[in-house]
């Protein structure tokens, strides 16, 4: 992040003076945008938008490395161990085509035009395994995954998942950024909004939403705050795929997000510390594709002894919930 949000200051902002140099708006900075916020040297914070609901000059920086860091994260395999069930698919190797470092992405660079992806290492669309109609399309994989680093929420467990959902890359992405219709697949949401849309067409989506969901038997209403991005993969969205990633992010001037919820001692803030979608095209079926989720959130709401347990649920739930729509 602060390898590229240094880069897209050098190329944008030479023409200004130190002087002129606004923390979080040109230069990444460790102070909280709120006075309330633990400062951490360690982190680093940075404007999406300036003020005006314009994007701000290093949201693209910001965008292109929060891609970067959770494809990685997603794609390596050294950090995912599978539960039970997808050890043993696992092991008949039929899905070793599919996973992991066998179908690498190349991304849009959107800060260093000078050096265009190599023709020769473009996005292909995957093969999969099991025909559509088969018993194997139901499969689910799922891992837990551990962080290498020590920055905030590296404590939290991770949760991935692949599957293959009978529904075109498209489509399927247009279902996940359409916050009308969060509702279709996750029963415990009572609305995601959006409050402020950066840029929004085919290819490309940059908002920030806030999403409520009432877990059952909790009586709770989980409230996220997150920066939302989509965008096609290189080579184009029904050819190859989308990445939709998705982040916690805080407001400059605290507001209430659950303000138009009755009683606000009934709302638990949490925050989505990465959120990845990864649309994979399957090669020779354009109304098929490859879905893999990655989800680390932290929320008060979960105690960490259960985490791992309830996250595992949830990824197979999500996927299944998604299979219900094709």
């Amino acid at each position: 992040m602060k390898i590229s949000a240094t880069h897209s200051r050098h190329s944008s902002f030479s023409s200004l003076s130190e002087s002129e140099l606004v923390n979080h708006i040109h230069i990444p900075s460790s102070t909280p945008p709120l006075s309330t916020m633990e400062h951490d040297m360690n982190e680093s914070w940075v404007a999406l938008d300036d003020g005006n609901g314009n994007k701000a000059p290093l949201a693209e920086a910001a965008m292109e490395a929060l891609v970067k860091t959770a494809l990685e994260a997603c794609m390596d395999r050294s950090m995912w161990t599978p539960n039970g069930g997808t050890a043993k698919l696992l092991k008949s190797g039929v899905w070793e085509d599919t996973i992991f470092d066998n179908s690498p992405l190349v991304l849009h660079s959107h800060t260093n035009h000078q050096h265009p992806p190599n023709p020769q290492n473009q996005n292909k669309a995957v093969r999969i395994p099991h025909p559509k109609g088969s018993k194997g399309e139901s499969d689910v994989l799922v891992w837990s995954g551990t962080w290498s680093h020590t920055y905030y929420g590296h404590d939290l467990p991770a949760i991935r998942c692949e599957a293959i959902v009978n529904m075109s890359p498209s489509s399927l992405a247009k279902l996940l950024v359409d916050s009308s219709r969060v509702k279709e697949y996750n029963k415990m949401s009572i609305g995601r909004d959006d409050i402020l849309v950066l840029h929004e067409d085919d290819k490309w989506v940059t908002k920030i939403c806030v999403a409520k969901t009432k877990p059952p038997m909790l009586g709770k209403i989980l409230v996220l705050k997150n920066l939302l991005h989509m965008e096609e993969l290189p080579g184009g969205g029904e050819e190859v795929g989308y990445v939709i990633v998705s982040r916690a992010v805080a407001h400059a001037q605290e507001d209430d997000a659950a303000a138009d919820v009755e009683d606000p001692s009934k709302v638990v803030h949490s925050e989505m510390l990465m959120g990845l979608n990864v649309i994979r095209a399957v090669e020779g079926e354009e109304d098929r594709c490859v879905l893999i989720n990655l989800n680390h959130l932290r929320s008060p709401m979960i105690p960490m002894m259960f985490a791992k347990k309830l996250g595992l649920s949830a990824a197979v739930n999500f996927i299944n919930d998604i299979r219900a729509l094709c």
